[in-house]
């Protein structure tokens, strides 16, 4: 058979083409992030869990009727949940530097909110400005030098997103805005604000609409889109009908709300904070509180629901990474708490759901103990960026693309570590070691025996080389990232004194 000078060229490049890659088509990503999201508010999460057998973890604050999250779930069941997603630091600032930057909060230098991020911060988007790709930003970025409130469109030199028109440093704010084609808050007070704002000026509402034409505008792509919600963090507002979605009347108290453990002397040092509900606090308040969360919750799920039928209008759905994440969690009031900053599930761990059928299989389930330092690795690796644009070794963090490809499990290390104030903690899919420096002793838990994290096991002899070991880790983790709380004199001796 005689091939032509056509049909030859054809075969080269059908063959390149499945050797190298050449024709592969960069995928976009999407990550959208929450602020201060329980996870247990998502529908995939509460499957999870009950799936374990943890029906009350499931539903800590009863079966609400008619609440779901389908359009959440169908990013974990069309991709992949996992389990083991914790923040480096249970605090808006912290947390979002590390997730852009691939390092921990130490390494960042942002540490706690109000600090802003270094110039020099190779941020992910700087890495994909250099691989052709536009990176927009849309929503609260909570990491601008001067910390402005609302700080509409921050420096890029210290974020790098090639869009940032309707990016603003910081604020919960319920109602947004055009002022010509500028955008603005018109009116600051969000018990005013809520009662005008519908679903094209609610806040959730009107980000999600600036992205779904960030899509429309770039839909030949390569992008990276951030969705950047400031929902559902205090205040707990939404507009109607989703401030009247879920009634008080169905609505419970967590069982670990009022525990006993909480008034003893003994119980770790973070209970102190003042996101602690003192006894004889009006529960009513938080009730309302849990029935609004909730229809935030309904909000933004609905909002993700646009985002798919777009990317399925314009034909990018299967060449899209959509992630569904949060910055940390919000306790709402189990041990007694409210908000975030402690070491708990329900402050520290955190919503990731990921959705890319080119590599994910459907309904992976992922159990690892993960961080937000690990995102930056991970995304640049699904998306096949070039060493000579990003060096791996420049972060803190680990690539665990393959646990998402279902590839290596049995060899990838399951522990993660996370701090704030004083106390830092190293956790696997297990167990959770937390050192204090206002503790006279560390705090233990395992997470299958008890789920709740009432009791301290440390000094359960059966625990001694877990706890050696978790130990062992947090002294190197410390030296590698320079952890000021691990290195500090009184917490490096203990952790010292409990590795075998």
């Amino acid at each position: 058979m005689k091939l032509n000078f056509k049909t030859i060229l054809s075969l080269v490049f059908i063959f390149c083409t499945k050797s190298w890659g050449i024709a592969q088509e960069k995928p976009n990503l999407i990550l959208i992030i929450t602020d201060e999201h329980n996870f247990r508010t998502i529908g995939a999460y509460k499957e999870q869990l009950i799936k374990k057998g943890l029906k009350e973890m499931a539903n800590p604050w009863g079966e609400i009727p008619g609440f779901d999250t389908p359009h959440i779930n169908r990013i974990g069941h069309e991709g992949a949940i996992l389990n083991g997603m914790y923040c480096a630091t249970p605090s808006c600032a912290p947390s979002r530097a590390s997730m852009f930057t691939g390092n921990y909060p130490q390494t960042t230098g942002v540490t706690k909110n109000g600090k802003g991020i270094n110039k020099k911060a190779n941020t992910i988007a700087k890495v994909l400005n250099n691989e052709g790709y536009v990176t927009g930003y849309i929503g609260k970025w909570h990491l601008a030098k001067d910390d402005a409130k609302p700080g509409w469109q921050p420096d890029p030199v210290y974020h790098g997103f090639s869009e940032y028109k309707y990016m603003f440093n910081r604020g919960h704010w319920k109602k947004l805005d055009f002022d010509g084609d500028q955008p603005f808050i018109p009116t600051e007070k969000a018990a005013v604000a809520i009662k005008t704002a519908d679903e094209e000026t609610y806040t959730t509402d009107w980000l999600t609409n600036r992205t779904l034409e960030f899509i429309e505008s770039h839909q030949k792509g390569p992008f990276m889109c951030v969705l950047s919600l400031p929902d559902p963090h205090t205040p707990n507002l939404v507009r109607a009908p989703y401030n009247k979605m879920y009634s008080t009347k169905d609505i419970k108290l967590p069982e670990t709300y009022s525990t006993s453990a909480l008034r003893n002397e003994e119980y770790p040092g973070w209970v102190t904070k003042k996101q602690r509900f003192k006894i004889g606090y009006d529960s009513t308040k938080l009730i309302k509180h849990i029935a609004q969360y909730h229809g935030m919750v309904k909000c933004i799920d609905d909002n993700i629901g646009k985002i798919f039928q777009k990317l399925e209008e314009t034909a990018l759905l299967d060449n899209t990474i959509i992630v569904f994440t949060s910055d940390h969690g919000d306790m709402l009031g189990e041990l007694g708490h409210e908000n975030k900053g402690t070491p708990y599930e329900s402050s520290a761990k955190i919503p990731f759901l990921i959705r890319y059928p080119k590599a994910i299989k459907e309904n992976t389930v992922i159990n690892h103990a993960l961080n937000t330092a690990d995102w930056m690795d991970t995304f640049l690796s699904l998306m096949n960026v070039k060493h000579k644009n990003f060096n791996p070794a420049s972060t803190e963090g680990k690539d665990f693309s393959s646990l998402l490809k279902g590839e290596n499990a049995s060899t990838f290390e399951n522990i993660t570590f996370v701090r704030i104030d004083g106390w830092v903690a190293a956790v696997t899919d297990q167990y959770k070691l937390i050192f204090d420096a206002q503790q006279k002793k560390p705090w233990f838990f395992d997470l299958e025996k008890d789920p709740a994290e009432t009791v301290n096991l440390f000094d359960e002899k059966q625990y001694k080389s877990i706890i050696s070991e978790l130990s062992s880790k947090l002294l190197d983790y410390g030296t590698r990232t320079n952890d000021d709380i691990v290195n500090t004199e009184k917490v490096n001796l203990q952790i010292r004194s409990n590795v075998l």
